[in-house]
């Protein structure tokens, strides 16, 4: 951001971090923001889907001790299956109705997105003048640690095929570490999302795209958390192909639907097609 007289001044900054039972990396997560942030005017929301393992009660004694730089919102999870678009959905509308931010972070809570990182993502994204910066796990430069081989493999396939039916050259859509201006919150809020499942970072960054938003992606280094094949099914496939489908249906041919009259927030609706915490919008990015 920048002056009428070309003074640059910092961004306000909202870290929209989802998590359920987090008590084993809820401590470092908030440590590594308050250190990779420091001099930066930020607000990390932690969207609790219904924690039951201490996580909850560590944010709230977190909240006491940070000085208005730690908000907790508590969301009722009303559909089965990982919610993690529901609750990063829920987060952005908190921080359009709570807030000036001009930048909106969206990461995970198990660690597997470095806080580190985060500094260089925010800058490249105003040296770039890009509306959204994917920190990518596909592009020169990134590295990927603690994941298997198969499940690598896995999530290129899908990210191919994503690429394949909506657009080639963005490389990682299932990634949920990713950086984007105020203007793209208000287009993510202002149009009827339907999935609330993890593929929901495929259908905005559809919607993003049909709207014309730039993108950038920038090398990351992901690191894999508690991954394994036991969650993934046959039928988990299926279902999300049939959501990149119909996203991709309405990307190129229907379009998306704006709900004028609630341009910052709306109600999720359930979600019958995709269930999976991982596949085409991982969970873990």
């Amino acid at each position: 951001m920048t002056t009428e007289t070309g003074s640059t001044l910092r961004p306000r900054i909202l870290l929209n971090v989802p998590i359920l039972n987090e008590i084993e990396n809820i401590e470092r997560l908030i440590t590594g923001v308050t250190q990779a942030l420091l001099g930066f005017d930020y607000v990390l929301l932690i969207v609790d889907d219904g924690s039951t393992d201490g996580t909850l009660e560590y944010v709230q004694r977190a909240i006491a001790t940070h000085g208005g730089r730690i908000a907790l919102l508590n969301r009722k999870k009303i559909c089965r299956g990982c919610q993690r678009g529901a609750a990063l959905l829920a987060g952005v509308t908190w921080g359009l109705r709570n807030g000036d931010f001009d930048v909106f972070v969206e990461m995970d809570g198990d660690l597997s997105h470095r806080t580190e990182e985060l500094p260089e993502a925010i800058t490249a994204m105003a040296r770039a003048d890009a509306d959204i910066v994917i920190a990518s796990k596909y592009v020169t430069g990134s590295k990927i640690t603690g994941r298997s081989l198969g499940r690598t493999l896995i999530s290129l396939i899908c990210n191919f095929a994503v690429r394949t039916a909506i657009r080639w050259n963005i490389r990682d859509f299932s990634n949920g570490f990713r950086f984007y201006n105020r203007a793209a919150a208000e287009l993510a809020c202002a149009y009827s999302i339907r999935y609330g499942s993890p593929i929901y970072l495929t259908e905005v960054m559809a919607l993003w795209l049909k709207n014309g938003l730039r993108v950038i992606e920038i090398p990351s280094h992901y690191v894999g958390r508690n991954e394994g094949w036991s969650k993934v099914r046959l039928r988990d496939y299926v279902k999300a192909s049939a959501g990149v489908i119909e996203i991709a249906f309405r990307f190129r041919i229907r379009g998306f639907h704006r709900v004028s009259h609630r341009p910052a927030y709306h109600v999720m609706k359930a979600d019958p097609l995709v269930e999976p915490a991982d596949l085409l919008g991982e969970q873990d990015g």
